[in-house]
């Protein structure tokens, strides 16, 4: 009996550890028709396109060797972005197209939706934020960033890469991030098999809407989150906030 109630004490502490949360229309139950998904690294400027490329294929290696799953494949293109294409890139004019604080905005990942489906993503990184240039701390954003594409919002595990407060020196997956993927890829797959269709969802494909999260670095200022063209609708604690310490050399997100 005591063996008995040690056991179920162990397991309810490990339901109680999983802090993960679902993106607001992944809970709405809005998915991806199939996996895995095709994003386009696009820039002018082939370096560059290069350098983000491989750091967003480590990011990508680094969740799918942890779920042994292929969740997205990730290629390069020169030339200028398209609208029509899950696409990561770079934005030199970041404020004026996200309607966000280009000295406070790291990054944005952005969903979005037709008919029941999230038929889109993009993630954008803000080319005039400083932190954007060290390899390693873009890899962290990416990381996130990649989460969120897929439906996976914030984790309260403070070492979680989800969590909105971690170090920029990221050390890998905690084991929350890995649940948390783990849960959304299997309900995706879920709703995949038996052709889920949201009450939420338009029944107009054509019509869409989106929902994003972005990367504040919140020692610069507001981040804001005013109409900019691209009239995105920001998610409740909308994205990943940073916030570096001098003592602690932390990151704090929200």
């Amino acid at each position: 009996m005591v063996k008995i109630i040690f056991l179920l004490s162990l397991a309810l502490c490990s339901l109680s550890s999983w802090a993960f949360r679902y993106t607001k229309d992944f809970s709405d139950g809005f998915y991806w028709s199939s996996l895995p998904i095709q994003f386009i690294v696009m820039d002018t400027d082939s370096q560059r396109m290069n350098m983000i490329a491989s750091i967003a294929q480590d990011a990508v290696s680094d969740w799918q060797e942890a779920l042994i799953d292929n969740l997205w494949n990730v290629s390069s293109q020169q030339g200028s972005p398209v609208s029509n294409r899950n696409i990561i890139r770079w934005s030199t004019n970041f404020g004026q197209e996200t309607g966000m604080s280009e000295s406070s905005t790291l990054a944005v990942a952005v969903r979005y939706t037709g008919g029941p489906y999230i038929a889109r993503g993009e993630i954008i990184i803000n080319g005039k934020h400083p932190i954007n240039s060290f390899s390693n701390q873009l890899k962290t954003v990416l990381v996130h960033e990649l989460g969120h594409t897929l439906g996976l919002d914030h984790s309260e595990v403070n070492e979680a890469v989800m969590a909105p407060s971690l170090d920029l020196h990221y050390d890998g997956l905690h084991y929350d991030d890995i649940q948390g993927m783990s849960n959304t890829v299997m309900e995706t797959k879920r709703r995949q098999a038996i052709g889920y269709v949201s009450p939420l969802s338009r029944s107009e494909t054509t019509q869409s809407s989106a929902m994003s999260c972005g990367t504040i670095d919140i020692s610069g200022g507001d981040g804001g989150s005013g109409g900019g063209p691209m009239n995105l609708i920001f998610s409740l604690g909308i994205g990943l906030m940073v916030m570096i310490f001098s003592r602690t050399s932390r990151s704090r997100r929200s």
